[in-house]
């Protein structure tokens, strides 16, 4: 689908921004959510806690992954839309302003925002089992960081911020044009592999080198899948005893509690888009290494689905993440996060890089045809 111009300009996604990057100060350090028993034990979290009590409890790669994932990315993605529209709403010059946009682009796919408010809801469910919670001006905020996120994004017209950067060539000499992947620009006079005058990604990147980066992150997500779903996931301390839930025994929990429509998301953001995706990289790997001219339409349009899919399983990681500094009674009701954790989100991580590495014009090209 061709991309859509926008009539609001830059003033909406503009408000947007700053919004967002003043909102995610009190969203991180205010409480998110309140929980006690009988009010005789009460436990305080907040979104930063999150990062301390996964650091401790599990193997740090996940600790970090959340930080990122959950408030560094958006806000350093809303800090450069924030200095990008600015610069062209009032008209500064700003150095380097085409590379910062193309990196707020970037960082689109690593925000999520929605994802965390998403696991943030399992988890205020999961800690009513056996608390009672309110919700905290930490959770409102990030709850309307995702709005403006969300409304952001709609409003943004990409190429009308392309253009007001540096405007597109209107007529083609007949020189050589090299071409942006990034910002699509068509540039007169210029090599292959030369920055890009407005965004600075290389011009005509070769696709060949992207091909063993993919299978390699595809292979190594093959020895993780039996501790992602054998292992625990969170790890549930009562007075009655321990129990560890894994991915599938967190459905049954949810079933089992009158939750059967949650327990159906956790089934198929956990298990069901994870497995689609593995299973359609290495069809899409394979059909690069032995090319075939039939379905390459279908299995373009293939790609962007996993493309879409791939950032929902971290729901489930998240859950334990987010459940864990809320559940914390002193033994009478405690939530960490299992060993399982770890590995699911490297999995899911993995998956990620992989489809985001995986590059479709392989197909085209060893098909022979023109890209």
């Amino acid at each position: 689908m061709l991309a859509r111009p926008s009539r609001l300009g830059v003033d909406i996604p503009l408000a947007c921004a700053a919004a967002i990057f003043i909102l995610m100060p009190p969203a991180v350090f205010m409480p998110l959510l309140d929980s006690t028993i009988k009010h005789l034990v009460f436990q305080e979290s907040r979104l930063v806690s999150s990062v301390g009590a996964i650091y401790t409890e599990v193997w740090f790669p996940f600790a970090f992954g959340f930080l990122f994932f959950a408030f560094l990315f958006p806000a350093l993605r809303a800090l450069f839309q924030l200095l990008v529209l600015g610069s062209i709403r009032w008209g500064w010059r700003i150095w380097q302003r085409g590379r910062l946009f193309r990196w707020s682009e970037e960082l689109r796919v690593w925000s999520m925002t929605d994802v965390v408010i998403i696991a943030g809801l399992f988890a205020y469910f999961r800690a009513g089992i056996s608390a009672d919670v309110t919700v905290r001006v930490g959770a409102w905020c990030y709850l309307a960081i995702g709005v403006l996120v969300l409304l952001g994004d709609r409003t943004l017209d990409r190429r009308a911020v392309w253009n007001a950067i540096l405007p597109d060539l209107t007529t083609m000499a007949d020189r050589h044009i090299a071409s942006c992947d990034s910002c699509e620009m068509a540039v007169l006079s210029r090599r292959s592999h030369d920055p890009c005058p407005r965004c600075g990604s290389r011009l005509d990147r070769n696709v060949a080198p992207r091909f063993a980066p993919a299978l390699g992150a595809v292979a190594a997500v093959i020895p993780l899948c039996i501790p992602a779903y054998a292992a625990s996931v969170m790890v549930n301390d009562q007075l009655t005893g321990v129990l560890e839930h894994t991915v599938i025994g967190t459905v049954q929990l949810l079933a089992d509690r009158g939750y059967p429509q949650f327990g159906v998301v956790v089934l198929v953001a956990g298990v069901a888009i994870p497995f689609v995706e593995a299973v359609g990289l290495m069809w899409l790997l394979a059909r690069v290494r032995f090319p075939s001219k039939r379905g390459l339409v279908v299995r373009t349009r293939f790609y962007r689905v996993l493309h879409r899919l791939m950032r929902w399983p971290m729901i489930i990681p998240f859950i334990a993440a987010i459940a864990a500094p809320i559940v914390d009674f002193r033994g009478l009701d405690d939530i960490v996060a299992g060993p399982g954790a770890t590995p699911l989100f490297l999995l899911i991580a993995l998956l990620m890089l992989a489809v985001r590495m995986f590059e479709p014009r392989l197909m085209w090209k060893t098909a022979g045809e023109p890209m």
